[in-house]
């Protein structure tokens, strides 16, 4: 399973990474660092806990086993263009009618919106800002 978490979690890197493709035309991204809300919402149906893994509000990546669900985190983050956020649920032993969904909000707003169904889904949402 890990395995599969690395690339999941490495996607907004690469994402990163591809955005010197776009036009000239386009505006130059803010690097000017800004204090945000960051809250991190994960939530289930017929799941009781999960993996999750998490950028706190250093940037560094937290592995959390067993947690109950549904679970928020919410914290201040000073970000500039191109910082990652994100949010991963892993949890096992569900069945077919069972969902997992994992949401970013900044300073309130939904910046994405992950879902997993299933009995070992994988839902990551992430946000790179511009």
């Amino acid at each position: 399973m890990r395995k599969k978490l690395l690339p999941l979690l490495l996607l907004p890197f690469w994402a990163a990474s591809c955005s010197g493709d776009q036009e000239d035309s386009d505006p130059q991204p803010n690097t000017t660092p800004k204090e945000y809300q960051v809250t991190y919402q994960v939530t289930a149906v017929n799941y009781a806990q999960s993996r999750i893994i998490y950028r706190d509000n250093t940037g560094s990546l937290i592995t959390e086993e067993n947690v109950p669900l549904p679970k928020t985190y919410s914290f201040k983050r000073t970000l500039k263009s191109a910082d990652i956020l994100s949010v991963g649920a892993f949890p096992a032993q569900g069945d077919a009618t069972a969902n997992v969904t994992c949401v970013i909000q900044l300073d309130g707003k939904t910046v994405d919106t992950k879902s997993g169904p299933g009995p070992n889904p994988q839902a990551v949402a992430s946000y790179v800002l511009p």
